[in-house]
């Protein structure tokens, strides 16, 4: 594990401190990031060296500490929560979302299962149906299109089943594709990685003060100068 790796969990940990204990120490508090490709020997190192930075954090605090991978990408969740539980007040009970479906994915290591962060027919355009947002009429019987697009990395299409789907949040209101998303996708290599990349836009970002880079992308909080910067973040230190 590098120091700037090192470097990076301890912002996490002081992070997650901090705003544990601004909380008095009665609410929990977690962190979901991405440290880019790893070996998978850096998982042993990086859950030791959390789990040692946040053992003096506070008496009133239980930590934990879950590694994540996603083919090559590993991803860290650390979390701080009340050593004793208390009596909750009851909430309105919100509808529950049908859960989403794994997929498996095959990797150079051998199949991985994977949870996609967003539902594979709901969120997701057919080729037809992202050849008609590119087309310049908003109209279009032809596939080719999306598929030229997704060979150039401009555009993220998910294999399933038989074909292909093309994620829904990619695409501008104003038409074609969002020229942040396009930039984004051609620098993670959407066509030779598409389930990282989509992991990627789903992920919180500490660059974009936790948001995950498609909220705030959604939220119109995102430009050239942060995007470059979470992506430059992404293989920091790595």
């Amino acid at each position: 594990m590098t120091a700037a790796t090192a470097a990076r969990l301890d912002r996490i940990v002081d992070g997650l401190v901090a705003s544990f204990l601004g909380s008095n120490g009665v609410a929990a508090v977690s962190k979901k990031v991405s440290l880019g490709a790893a070996p998978e020997a850096h998982d042993t190192l990086i859950r030791a060296y959390l789990l040692d930075r946040l053992s003096g954090a506070s008496t009133r605090a239980q930590c934990r500490v879950e590694i994540e991978r996603q083919g090559p990408l590993l991803s860290v969740r650390v979390t701080l929560e009340p050593a004793a539980t208390t009596t909750a007040t009851p909430v309105k009970s919100e509808p529950v979302a049908a859960p989403r479906e794994p997929v498996t994915i095959p990797t150079s290591a051998g199949p991985f299962e994977y949870t996609p962060p967003i539902d594979l027919h709901r969120d997701t355009y057919s080729a037809q149906e992202a050849s008609s947002r590119l087309s310049r009429t908003g109209q279009s019987t032809s596939r080719t299109i999306a598929h030229e697009r997704r060979k150039e990395s401009k555009l993220l299409a998910l294999k399933v089943a038989n074909g292909f789907r093309f994620p829904a949040f990619q695409f501008d209101p104003r038409g074609g594709i969002h020229p942040l998303v396009e930039r984004a996708n051609m620098r993670l290599g959407a066509f030779t990685d598409p389930w990282g990349t989509l992991s990627w836009w789903f992920e919180d970002n500490d660059i974009l003060d936790d948001m995950t880079p498609a909220a705030a992308l959604a939220a119109g909080t995102l430009d050239e100068q942060l995007l470059d910067a979470a992506l430059d973040d992404l293989t920091a230190g790595m």
